[in-house]
């Protein structure tokens, strides 16, 4: 990835400075233009993540004891959700990753209040393909 990700702090931040629903929903829809594109050939069956309503693929690459993920989707919101799971995860090894508590970063953004809850049973899906390396 050429461009170094946002932190979880700025994450929030900007969060929290787009008050409305819809300020953030475009934040979101920002956030997924910046998600790298997965090639044709990651984009198999073992990739995709099930629970999803949309297709959506995770590759998770591991160098020494760090984690590298890769994800795409066909939906810009879930493209968005996914760059907000990269935020969170890119880098991490084993066990900083199953400490992350995604649901509380999840509320403090706000996600909870305006997704319907086939999305967040999807991002539920995507942290738990994850969290289960």
């Amino acid at each position: 990835m050429s461009e170094s990700l946002i932190d979880i702090e700025q994450l929030l931040s900007d969060f929290q400075e787009s008050k409305s629903w819809d300020k953030q929903y475009r934040l979101i829809i920002q956030l997924g233009k910046k998600l790298p594109a997965l090639t044709q050939n990651d984009k198999i069956e073992c990739n995709l993540v099930n629970g999803c309503e949309s297709d959506a693929w995770l590759v998770l690459h591991k160098e020494g004891d760090i984690y590298h993920l890769q994800m795409d989707s066909d939906s810009r919101v879930v493209k968005g959700l996914m760059m907000i799971i990269l935020i969170i995860f890119q880098g991490k090894n084993t066990l900083q990753i199953r400490a992350i508590d995604i649901n509380s970063i999840f509320v403090q953004l706000g996600l909870f209040n305006h997704l319907s809850p086939s999305r967040v049973n999807g991002l539920h899906a995507i942290v738990n393909k994850i969290k289960n390396v």
